[in-house]
């Protein structure tokens, strides 16, 4: 397995992602909706993967737009978008934004673009369901 740590510009969002996969095997996706596009979204995820994040408390703002059934999350000490996430039948599920998170390994590699206009809601939460990873969020004092 493979663990591949970053976190957002001031550190107080952390990740990690754990895959078999390697940063070149795993998908890179740029998502072409607003919000994506303004904040500079590059994605991955490994649906047989595990993605844990930790924040400091109160440092971690969630936005929800468009269907309304995402938490984009976004480091309220820096702005960095750092992953959206998403409560599903088999529980939390998640995308990671490698550019956010500044995640080694994706450099220099040209993303997918994707466009998910003609989804609808249900299309929208089978594609994820298929394609993001699980994940765990927890809010706990950083380790000195």
């Amino acid at each position: 397995m493979t663990e591949f740590a970053g976190h957002c510009h001031c550190g107080a969002i952390r990740v990690e992602l754990t895959s078999a996969l390697t940063a070149g095997e795993l998908p890179l996706r740029a998502c072409q909706c607003s919000f994506c596009r303004r904040h500079g979204g590059l994605t991955t995820a490994d649906p047989k993967g595990r993605l844990h994040i930790e924040a400091a408390p109160g440092s971690a703002n969630r936005y929800r737009f468009g269907l309304g059934v995402t938490d984009f999350l976004i480091c309220a000490e820096c702005g960095v978008y750092v992953a959206a996430m998403m409560e599903g039948e088999g529980g939390l599920t998640a995308v990671l934004n490698v550019r956010g998170v500044d995640l080694p390994g994706f450099e220099g590699r040209t993303p997918d673009p994707m466009i998910y206009d003609d989804e609808t809601p249900d299309d929208r939460v089978a594609r994820r369901a298929g394609r993001w990873m699980p994940a765990v969020f927890v809010e706990t004092s950083p380790s000195a």
